[in-house]
């Protein structure tokens, strides 16, 4: 993969398209830990497991409802996470919001936001991402900020 460092503004304009975007197809569960993915948008043409925007989480959020927190990392994956994501697909995105030291919040139009918060100190150099259209994803990486990585092609089957 080709990676590049990006600016707030470019990863800003793919986080807006969020926006009125569908939640569907979470992924979480028994060993992923904290680890989450989450798919908006119609799927793929090539691939129908993904979205036209596929989030992973790898650092600390929250799941809330109004001021209360429903949701945390910290609870267990399989009981816990997974039914929150679950109850998060089919709902709408509201509004998207990236800050510009990498974290971003969604609401959905269920009364319910996705508040993520980028870690200084994470076991994994990339604290969250976002595919968008198959060709590559956005993330906020530790020590380097906001970077663009475009997906290789797909190698033909026989290959």
């Amino acid at each position: 993969m080709k990676q590049r460092s990006s600016t707030f503004s470019e990863v800003e304009q793919i986080v807006k398209l969020l926006e009125h975007q569908q939640a569907w197809r979470s992924r979480a569960g028994s060993g992923t830990g904290s680890i989450f993915t989450l798919q908006f948008g119609p799927a793929l043409f090539n691939d129908h497991t993904q979205g036209e925007f596929s989030l992973m989480v790898y650092c600390a959020w929250r799941i809330v409802e109004g001021s209360t927190t429903i949701c945390t990392w910290r609870e267990d994956a399989e009981s816990i996470l997974a039914p929150m994501l679950k109850d998060l697909e089919g709902a709408h995105v509201s509004k998207a919001n990236l800050s510009e030291w990498g974290d971003l919040t969604i609401d959905f139009n269920i009364g319910h936001s996705l508040q993520i918060w980028s870690e200084a100190h994470s076991e994994y150099p990339e604290n969250w991402s976002i595919g968008y259209q198959g060709s590559g994803h956005y993330s906020m990486e530790i020590g380097k900020g906001f970077i663009y990585e475009k997906s290789e092609p797909q190698a033909a089957n026989g290959d």
